[in-house]
């Protein structure tokens, strides 16, 4: 009977400890808590769904810092074996009660980039091959297990930083960690993202691979979304 009971026990405890991962790309809705240097300051809606054979992932934000309101809606349209379809991105920000609006809509056909930045348009070739920020990571870290030390790389089409070049993004699976999350401490996968030495981003994932938790520091700031 003594036997029976450690042989179970040592099979709970081998299941707890084989931690599921990421099998397959999550669709859904989810809300995040916006706070920058702990304060909350806003809300942030992310979806991702599937639609006429592409993914469309749409971020919506709003961010309320006393005399400045700003809202931003970014959607990222590619087929399901990540060719670019279109990026859009569009910002609103109210500043003593002045409102500013600006807009970036970008089209795909291959290599070539219909840029509409509001007040200007042109047609952009590039000759680098390049994806966009949507879901090609994640599928290529579940092809690797999310193997701890896995580096996944590849350029994105960022008209922020360049309208003309792609930027490097690169991805790095960096193990399991416990976080805590509104009180409950939870066990997540860590990974580090960095967009050509301009922004590093941590980011942690259930075995679902829904984001638990992003923080982004810059500028001395600190910035986080919460999973709600």
């Amino acid at each position: 009977m003594k036997r029976i009971f450690l042989f179970s026990l040592i099979l709970l405890l081998s299941a707890g400890a084989c931690r599921g991962k990421p099998s397959s790309i999550p669709t859904g809705t989810w809300t995040y808590q916006l706070l920058v240097n702990g304060a909350a300051i806003g809300k942030a809606t992310v979806t991702n769904a599937v639609s006429n054979n592409c993914y469309t992932s749409t971020t919506d934000m709003q961010m309320d810092a006393g005399l400045i309101k700003n809202t931003t809606r970014q959607i990222i349209t590619e087929t399901m074996d990540f060719r670019p379809v279109k990026l859009e991105v569009y910002n609103k920000t109210i500043h003593n009660d002045q409102v500013s609006e600006m807009k970036t809509i970008a089209k795909f056909t291959g290599n070539k980039v219909e840029l509409d930045t509001g007040g200007t348009k042109s047609t952009i070739t590039i000759t680098k091959p390049f994806i966009l920020e949507g879901n090609y990571f994640i599928n290529e870290l579940i092809k690797n297990d999310f193997n701890k030390g896995t580096i996944i790389k590849n350029y994105i089409y960022e008209p922020s930083v360049d309208i003309e070049e792609p930027v490097l993004m690169l991805v790095k699976v960096l193990g399991r960690e416990d976080i805590s999350i509104k009180g409950k401490t939870k066990n997540l996968i860590h990974l580090g993202f960095s967009i050509e030495n301009l922004k590093n981003i941590d980011s942690y994932i259930d075995e679902n691979g829904i984001t638990q938790k992003t923080v982004i520091t810059m500028l001395n700031n600190r910035l986080e979304l919460v999973l709600e």
